[in-house]
């Protein structure tokens, strides 16, 4: 089985020195860019270096996936975000993985209720159990 990982997840794996499960399967192209804020939010946090070497580990996981786009989708994403009242960006999530045949993996407890419905949605602890 595959799995589409959203941001909150590849960060949790990433924590939890979990890198291993992301390897082959898919994200979305925004990831990087939602990664990448968890990182500048944090930024006060650590040194320089440690900073550096963070967003190399960042880069490091997502070169391990596959990082899908929504392909000029648009209107389908805005569709499925206002029908289920969630965000562009959570939509292009869900977009992908129910048009990809996917189970989404979040840590995001409001998109889980939100979307449970429509795809199968799992958390970074589900997988530990499969």
């Amino acid at each position: 089985m595959s799995y589409l990982f959203d941001a909150s997840s590849i960060f949790e794996a990433i924590v939890r020195n979990k890198v291993e499960v992301l390897a082959g399967n898919y994200t979305v192209e925004l990831a990087r860019f939602e990664l990448g804020n968890v990182l500048w939010k944090r930024r006060d946090c650590v040194n320089a270096e440690k900073y550096k070497s963070l967003a190399s580990l960042v880069k490091r996981t997502l070169n391990l996936m596959e990082v899908l786009s929504i392909d000029c989708n648009e209107a389908e994403v805005a569709e499925l975000a206002d029908r289920l009242n969630i965000t562009f960006y959570d939509a292009s999530y869900v977009f992908l993985a129910k048009s990809k045949n996917l189970s989404l993996v979040t840590e995001d407890k409001k998109l889980k209720s939100r979307v449970k419905d429509h795809i199968e949605i799992l958390s970074l602890n589900d997988l530990s159990f499969r």
